[in-house]
């Protein structure tokens, strides 16, 4: 009977111990640790980079929002054409003995609205441009640059250029 005590002592020890290593956890957790911070809404997006690195004013940020609410509803009509166009082109691989015919009429539609929404990015840039000052266009055409070449496709593991300052 005392060694039944004494386990009982022990495993009520043990068990007291746990919820008070618990209760620390979750206080450590919910008080002390800290939060990742959240990030800023940025609901300027690109208007808020040419306002900082080219020096847009309100003016010119309000006409940007005007030819790039224009611009995007294209471009994604489009986008959105060629991953139907595409998801079609990728069932295809699913059926026996597709047609070389069938893969290049796909491929050329998908080349077609690609090249579409390329022109419209460029017409895009062009009249983004014509809103700058001549001394903004220097600095606009440096930022272009710079998101042009950002994308550049490079071998696996290579490291990118540094950057031209």
């Amino acid at each position: 009977m005392t060694q039944s005590r004494s386990n009982n002592k022990v495993l009520v020890f043990i068990v007291f111990l746990l919820l008070l290593t618990n209760i620390a956890v979750l206080a450590y957790f919910l008080f002390l640790c800290k939060k990742p911070a959240k990030k800023p809404d940025n609901k300027d997006g690109f208007a808020a980079v040419l306002r900082k690195e080219v020096g847009f004013n309100d003016e010119q940020v309000a006409k940007f929002n005007e030819l790039k609410k224009s611009h995007w509803t294209d471009a994604k009509a489009k986008m959105d054409q060629i991953i139907h166009m595409k998801n079609i082109l990728f069932d295809l691989t699913k059926t026996q003995d597709t047609v070389d015919a069938t893969v290049i009429k796909w491929a050329d539609s998908i080349a077609g609205l690609q090249k579409q929404v390329e022109i419209n990015s460029f017409r895009h840039v062009v009249q983004t441009r014509k809103i700058c000052t001549p001394e903004q266009q220097v600095a606009y055409d440096s930022l272009m640059k710079k998101i042009i070449n950002k994308g550049r496709s490079r071998k696996p593991g290579e490291v990118p250029p540094p950057p031209n300052r």
